[in-house]
């Protein structure tokens, strides 16, 4: 692995042309695959994806915190868009694709600076292609993650920027992009750990960047950092939260902590990296021989020069390192459990490596437009499928989440006397936070586990509309926690049924159908 060496002013430009190049390139393909996803899915339907239902909930108001295990970045910038947009489909389009450009950028500026080469650099965010948590899942849901994966990705930048010229500024750049990542996800603070221990073992890296100017990053990270840090221990329930046991017990918690730490980085990044090897022959030996060299001391075959910095081997220590920090917070705290887009963020950067060990495959630049191809021709088919999804919807889906008639449901919900100004009660957060785009002005309470009730509420002063499906009454104690909201339990039993029926491109209307029942409340 190799590093790029100092280069002479006119060899620099050159360098910079080459990169601007190469950044209008990717720029035009990213903008260009965001308007074609963005542009269907706005046409598709304006049903709510699978985590954007909670957060329209949530960011009804804004708050210093609102989860204490999910720190409230995502909530205060949605609530800012919301401000322009409404509750509408388009904000989060706008947050999550705007970030998905970002961190593009970003990552093909880190690449291009630790490769040294334009179709590298633009490879490796072609990559991105080929991992199903954002070639696919991206798409259909995701929040938090998608703050915490640009920040990753400029922390990284901003970290080559320390080490390339380490000015007063970099360092402020660098704490204003800490403090920001820190309020994103927890796994955001986890790279932070892994990136520092990466340079720490690097002595050329460590005497660049760790400076007494790193303390003016630290306190601008903790000045952003400290709303959160405030409501965070504000309270010991939220502390308490953080830290709650499930209830599958200490020895199997620890368990699947470290199962999913160990795992994590191949489901993660599945299928790229079972495509790269079978596109570049020799690029597992090669991913081999950089492992034992990240540990080996100087000697053998396999060794490096301490003497000069070398950032390929920089990123692959902050992916070695992410899972012995997931494997310590599984032990330490049973953290364990989750899905693997939770470790996108933690993971991102990791493309840069594996894209480097492809390169330096025995076969690796004969292979660069394979590879192209591949991530191309699947970028097509996975955008071909998402259409099928959301505009054939049966028997392409089962649940067919974009198809479900939210839209005839608020309008069934306002011949039965619902108003704008009603307030909203709800145990389903999906159903919950699809009707608020339909009432805009209404107030919306949620019951069950992600409770959430506006401040300031009074349910005396205006009517309460109770809307549930027979699944959510069957699974839940909706009329017992309904009484936390109201002062007494209403009749379910008494509720109006409301059964809407689904549309399909060929189908006749009502081939399917949505059954909600509704209960009016007026306390006045």
């Amino acid at each position: 692995m190799t590093a790029s060496p100092q280069t002479s002013s006119p060899a620099l430009a050159a360098q910079q042309r080459e990169r601007t190049r190469g950044l209008v390139v990717v720029l035009a393909a990213v903008l260009a695959y965001v308007l074609l996803h963005s542009g269907f899915r706005m046409l598709a339907s304006g049903v709510l994806g699978e985590d954007d239902t909670l957060e329209q909930i949530l960011v009804q108001e804004l708050r210093l915190g609102y989860e204490a295990r999910q720190p409230p970045l995502y909530d205060w910038v949605l609530y800012a868009v919301q401000q322009v947009t409404g509750p509408r489909l388009v904000s989060f389009l706008a947050i999550k694709y705007a970030a998905l450009t970002g961190t593009a950028v970003l990552l093909y500026l880190a690449a291009f600076r630790i490769l040294g080469d334009r179709l590298w650099a633009a490879l490796t965010v072609e990559s991105l292609a080929l991992i199903y948590q954002i070639s696919w899942r991206y798409h259909e849901g995701f929040t938090h993650e998608v703050l915490a994966m640009v920040a990753v990705a400029a922390t990284l930048w901003a970290f080559l920027r320390l080490y390339d010229r380490g000015r007063w500024r970099d360092y402020l750049l660098f704490g204003v992009i800490a403090g920001l990542g820190f309020n994103t996800e927890p796994n955001y603070t986890v790279y932070q750990m892994c990136l520092w221990g990466a340079a720490a073992m690097q002595p050329a890296i460590r005497a660049r960047t760790v400076r007494r100017r790193l303390l003016l990053s630290a306190a601008v990270a903790l000045v952003l950092a400290s709303p959160y840090l405030s409501w965070l221990l504000s309270d010991p329930a939220h502390w308490n939260e953080i830290f709650t046991p499930s209830r599958r017990g200490f020895a199997l918690d620890r368990a699947i902590g470290v199962k999913d730490a160990v795992r994590g980085p191949l489901m993660y990044l599945l299928p790229l990296v079972a495509i790269l090897p079978a596109i570049f022959p020799g690029f597992l030996r090669t991913a081999w021989d950089d492992v034992r060299a990240l540990f080996a001391r100087g000697d053998g075959a396999i060794a490096y020069e301490p003497a000069r910095p070398d950032f390929e081997r920089l990123v692959l220590g902050t992916m070695v390192l992410g899972v012995g920090f997931s494997i310590a917070g599984g032990l330490l705290f049973g953290i364990g459990g989750y899905a693997m887009h939770v470790l996108m963020p933690l993971y991102v950067t990791s493309v840069i490596w594996l894209i480097a060990v492809a390169r330096r495959s025995p076969r690796g630049g004969a292979r660069q437009m394979v590879f192209a191809r591949v991530a191309l021709a699947i970028a097509v088919l996975a955008l071909v499928v998402r259409l099928a999804n959301m505009f054939v919807y049966d028997p392409v889906c089962s649940k067919c989440r974009w198809g479900i008639p939210y839209a005839g449901l608020a309008q069934a919900l306002r011949q039965h006397g619902a108003t704008d100004d009603a307030v909203f009660v709800a145990v389903d957060d999906e159903l919950a936070g699809n009707l608020r785009p339909h009432f805009p002005r209404a107030s919306f309470v949620l019951l069950g586990p992600r409770h959430f009730v506006p401040r300031g509420l009074d349910p005396a002063r205006r009517d309460v509309i109770v809307v549930w499906d027979e699944s959510a009454k069957a699974t839940r104690p909706l009329a017992d926690t309904l009484a936390a909201v109201l002062g007494r339990a209403p009749q379910l039993e008494a509720g109006l049924t409301m059964r809407v029926p689904w549309h399909h491109m060929w189908r006749a209307t009502g081939y399917r159908s949505s059954e909600w029942k509704m209960l009016k409340v007026d306390a006045r």
